[in-house]
């Protein structure tokens, strides 16, 4: 069985061999460490917290998370970092060099190159939901398990299991980047949309007319609309319309006709009928209020 002492500054057993891979219980390292806090560091090597239960304060070059149950922690090996957690604070402490997964994959590169370990990565914590915290919580399980009982034999099976955790973290993070990057070209196609009818809402009346500039098909524009601004893209340019109707009725002495011929009305009967389907009252009612 190897030894879990772990040094902050590289792997090691109790009699001074390094070794590739550690998994500890975070309670049983701060018991033995004698404290739930630490002062900045940088380690040799790459390690992922996971909090089961309890809270506490992590801190990672200078910027502070609060973790809790659920919460996965990356730390690589140029970063500048410390803990203060508490009696209540359970989890995990995976702390491993890159060559213990290169091993198992071709690309010498990999754990290098995850979403959580690059340079300059912005994902120092991941908030895990319910189901997928189950799931890595019985793979640390497991790994720990094997880990205390093996001699070496089947070093395969825990690096499958940290392999395992890795992928799942990547696969998380993307998710969530997809999300966020198709939220963010959702959010500028409907914003380009607007401007478009802010411009040419004088002659463009339906969706298609629109749809067909933005290169998309008007039932894709419509749901688009309905999702971000919770309204049809029909009812998007009505009421664009209706806000220069009310504009031209309360800021110019034009009748009721000029303005149907200037917004491009057929004649002043369907102006009038339009604006008071959808206001309430006729034209000239609403300018003399």
């Amino acid at each position: 069985m190897y030894s879990r002492d772990l040094n902050r500054q590289g792997l090691f057993t109790s009699k001074g061999e390094k070794k590739e891979f550690i998994i500890t219980k975070l309670h049983h390292s701060l018991m033995r460490m004698g404290s739930y806090t630490t002062k900045m560091h940088k380690n040799d090597f790459f390690q992922i917290i996971y909090i089961t239960g309890g809270t506490g304060i992590q801190y990672i070059d200078l910027q502070a998370y609060e973790v809790k149950q659920g919460d996965v922690i990356f730390l690589n090996t140029w970063q500048q970092h410390s803990w203060s957690y508490n009696s209540t604070t359970q989890g995990y402490i995976l702390s491993f060099s890159p060559s213990f997964i290169t091993q198992f994959v071709s690309d010498h590169l990999f754990v290098h190159n995850l979403p959580y370990f690059k340079r300059f990565t912005s994902h120092h914590l991941l908030e895990l939901k319910y189901e997928l915290s189950e799931w890595i919580q019985d793979t640390m399980d497991r790994m720990h398990k094997e880990y205390e009982t093996e001699n070496g034999e089947y070093l395969n099976l825990v690096r499958a299991y940290l392999l395992e955790i890795l992928l799942l973290c990547e696969k998380e993070i993307d998710k969530a980047e997809s999300s966020n990057s198709n939220h963010a070209k959702s959010n500028e196609l409907v914003k380009a949309f607007e401007a478009l009818i802010d411009k040419h809402f004088y002659e463009y009346r339906f969706p298609k007319e629109y749809a067909k500039v933005l290169l998309v098909t008007p039932n894709y524009l419509n749901a688009l609309c309905q999702k971000i601004k919770n309204k049809s893209a029909g009812d998007m340019i009505r009421d664009r319309i209706l806000i220069e109707c009310k504009r031209l009725l309360i800021h110019t002495n034009l009748s009721a006709s000029e303005i149907a011929y200037q917004l491009n009305f057929k004649d002043n009967s369907y102006f009038s009928r339009f604006f008071k389907k959808h206001i309430g009252i006729a034209p000239d009612e609403f300018r003399r209020k």
